[in-house]
Protein backbone atom coordinates (compact mmCIF):
# COMPACT_ATOMS: atom_id res chain seq x y z
CA UNK A 1 0.00 0.00 0.00
CA UNK A 2 2.99 1.95 0.79
CA UNK A 3 3.85 1.74 -2.68
CA UNK A 4 0.54 3.28 -4.14
CA UNK A 5 0.36 6.08 -1.64
CA UNK A 6 2.25 8.54 -3.47
CA UNK A 7 -0.02 8.00 -6.57
CA UNK A 8 -3.35 8.27 -4.36
CA UNK A 9 -2.02 11.95 -3.28
CA UNK A 10 -0.97 12.60 -6.92
CA UNK A 11 -4.62 11.38 -8.06
CA UNK A 12 -6.15 13.46 -5.18
CA UNK A 13 -4.41 16.68 -6.12
CA UNK A 14 -5.25 16.48 -10.08
CA UNK A 15 -9.04 16.25 -8.82
CA UNK A 16 -7.92 19.26 -6.51
CA UNK A 17 -7.16 21.16 -9.55
CA UNK A 18 -10.12 20.13 -11.61
CA UNK A 19 -12.37 21.39 -8.89
CA UNK A 20 -11.02 24.42 -8.03
CA UNK A 21 -10.84 25.34 -12.44
CA UNK A 22 -14.54 24.60 -11.83
CA UNK A 23 -15.61 26.48 -8.95
CA UNK A 24 -13.62 29.61 -10.11
CA UNK A 25 -15.58 29.26 -14.03
CA UNK A 26 -18.55 28.58 -12.19
CA UNK A 27 -18.40 32.04 -10.34
CA UNK A 28 -17.20 33.59 -13.52
CA UNK A 29 -20.02 32.32 -15.16
CA UNK A 30 -22.48 34.79 -12.91
CA UNK A 31 -20.51 38.39 -13.77
CA UNK A 32 -21.87 40.83 -15.56
CA UNK A 33 -19.14 43.12 -15.82
CA UNK A 34 -15.71 42.95 -15.37
CA UNK A 35 -13.77 43.15 -12.62
CA UNK A 36 -10.49 45.63 -12.71
CA UNK A 37 -8.14 43.43 -10.57
CA UNK A 38 -5.07 45.69 -11.25
CA UNK A 39 -5.83 48.94 -13.43
CA UNK A 40 -4.40 48.27 -16.98
CA UNK A 41 -2.66 44.75 -15.54
CA UNK A 42 -5.48 42.26 -14.74
CA UNK A 43 -9.16 42.66 -14.78
CA UNK A 44 -11.74 39.25 -14.55
CA UNK A 45 -13.75 38.93 -17.84
CA UNK A 46 -15.87 36.58 -18.71
CA UNK A 47 -15.06 35.23 -22.00
CA UNK A 48 -16.77 32.07 -23.75
CA UNK A 49 -14.32 30.62 -25.67
CA UNK A 50 -15.53 28.41 -28.48
CA UNK A 51 -12.52 27.85 -30.16
CA UNK A 52 -8.74 27.37 -29.60
CA UNK A 53 -5.93 29.78 -27.98
CA UNK A 54 -6.10 33.63 -29.50
CA UNK A 55 -9.66 32.64 -30.95
CA UNK A 56 -8.69 30.10 -33.08
CA UNK A 57 -10.68 27.38 -34.81
CA UNK A 58 -14.06 29.33 -33.78
CA UNK A 59 -16.95 26.82 -34.03
CA UNK A 60 -14.49 23.91 -34.00
CA UNK A 61 -15.82 22.80 -30.19
CA UNK A 62 -16.76 19.54 -30.65
CA UNK A 63 -13.23 18.83 -32.60
CA UNK A 64 -11.75 20.35 -30.03
CA UNK A 65 -13.18 18.25 -27.47
CA UNK A 66 -12.27 15.05 -28.94
CA UNK A 67 -9.10 16.15 -29.76
CA UNK A 68 -8.30 16.75 -26.12
CA UNK A 69 -9.96 14.08 -24.70
CA UNK A 70 -7.74 12.04 -27.19
CA UNK A 71 -4.63 13.59 -25.80
CA UNK A 72 -5.96 13.18 -22.17
CA UNK A 73 -6.31 9.96 -22.57
CA UNK A 74 -2.80 9.55 -24.35
CA UNK A 75 -1.16 11.12 -21.76
CA UNK A 76 -2.73 8.96 -18.95
CA UNK A 77 -2.33 6.06 -20.53
CA UNK A 78 1.31 7.27 -20.94
CA UNK A 79 1.63 8.24 -17.09
CA UNK A 80 0.38 4.75 -16.41
CA UNK A 81 2.68 3.11 -18.40
CA UNK A 82 5.70 4.43 -16.79
CA UNK A 83 4.15 4.05 -13.50
CA UNK A 84 4.14 0.26 -14.10
CA UNK A 85 7.76 0.11 -15.55
CA UNK A 86 8.72 1.81 -12.24
CA UNK A 87 10.06 4.82 -13.86
CA UNK A 88 9.50 8.44 -12.38
CA UNK A 89 6.97 10.46 -14.14
CA UNK A 90 7.33 13.95 -14.22
CA UNK A 91 5.06 16.06 -12.02
CA UNK A 92 4.53 18.45 -14.62
CA UNK A 93 2.38 16.30 -16.88
CA UNK A 94 0.35 15.92 -14.27
CA UNK A 95 -0.25 19.55 -14.17
CA UNK A 96 -1.07 19.13 -17.80
CA UNK A 97 -3.28 16.50 -17.40
CA UNK A 98 -5.65 18.48 -14.95
CA UNK A 99 -5.63 21.56 -17.21
CA UNK A 100 -6.48 19.29 -19.85
CA UNK A 101 -9.42 17.51 -17.90
CA UNK A 102 -10.63 21.05 -16.59
CA UNK A 103 -11.13 22.52 -20.13
CA UNK A 104 -12.68 19.22 -21.30
CA UNK A 105 -15.11 19.45 -19.15
CA UNK A 106 -15.91 23.01 -20.25
CA UNK A 107 -16.04 21.68 -23.84
CA UNK A 108 -18.43 18.53 -23.26
CA UNK A 109 -20.62 19.82 -20.44
CA UNK A 110 -20.44 23.24 -21.35
CA UNK A 111 -20.40 23.74 -25.11
CA UNK A 112 -17.15 26.51 -24.74
CA UNK A 113 -14.39 27.02 -22.40
CA UNK A 114 -14.50 29.48 -19.58
CA UNK A 115 -11.93 31.80 -19.88
CA UNK A 116 -11.81 35.02 -17.19
CA UNK A 117 -8.16 36.03 -16.50
CA UNK A 118 -7.87 39.20 -19.07
CA UNK A 119 -4.21 40.98 -19.13
CA UNK A 120 -3.35 42.99 -22.25
CA UNK A 121 -0.41 41.09 -22.30
CA UNK A 122 -1.80 37.49 -23.78
CA UNK A 123 -5.10 36.52 -24.42
CA UNK A 124 -7.52 35.87 -21.84
CA UNK A 125 -7.05 32.43 -20.43
CA UNK A 126 -8.61 30.12 -17.28
CA UNK A 127 -6.72 28.04 -14.73
CA UNK A 128 -6.43 25.28 -16.43
CA UNK A 129 -4.87 27.24 -19.29
CA UNK A 130 -2.55 28.08 -16.90
CA UNK A 131 -1.83 24.90 -15.33
CA UNK A 132 -0.91 23.38 -19.28
CA UNK A 133 0.94 26.23 -20.23
CA UNK A 134 3.26 25.85 -16.74
CA UNK A 135 3.25 22.03 -17.11
CA UNK A 136 4.71 22.20 -20.67
CA UNK A 137 7.34 25.06 -19.85
CA UNK A 138 8.24 22.84 -16.65
CA UNK A 139 8.29 19.57 -18.40
CA UNK A 140 10.64 21.44 -21.26
CA UNK A 141 13.38 23.03 -18.81
CA UNK A 142 13.13 19.79 -17.24
CA UNK A 143 13.71 17.93 -19.98
CA UNK A 144 16.42 19.89 -21.28
CA UNK A 145 18.25 19.77 -17.78
CA UNK A 146 18.39 16.18 -17.73
CA UNK A 147 19.31 15.44 -21.22
CA UNK A 148 22.42 17.95 -20.91
CA UNK A 149 23.21 15.76 -17.62
CA UNK A 150 23.19 12.68 -18.93
CA UNK A 151 24.74 14.26 -22.34
CA UNK A 152 27.81 15.32 -19.27
CA UNK A 153 27.75 11.90 -17.80
CA UNK A 154 28.62 9.93 -21.30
Amino acid sequence: MKKYAKYICIIIAIIIMVVIDQIVKLRVLNLENSIVVLPGILNITLVKNYGAVFGLAQGANSILAVVTLIICVAMLATIIAFIKKGKDVSYFLYLILAGGIGNIIDRFFRGYVVDFIDTPFIATFNIADALIVIGAFGFAIEYIVKSSKEEKNK
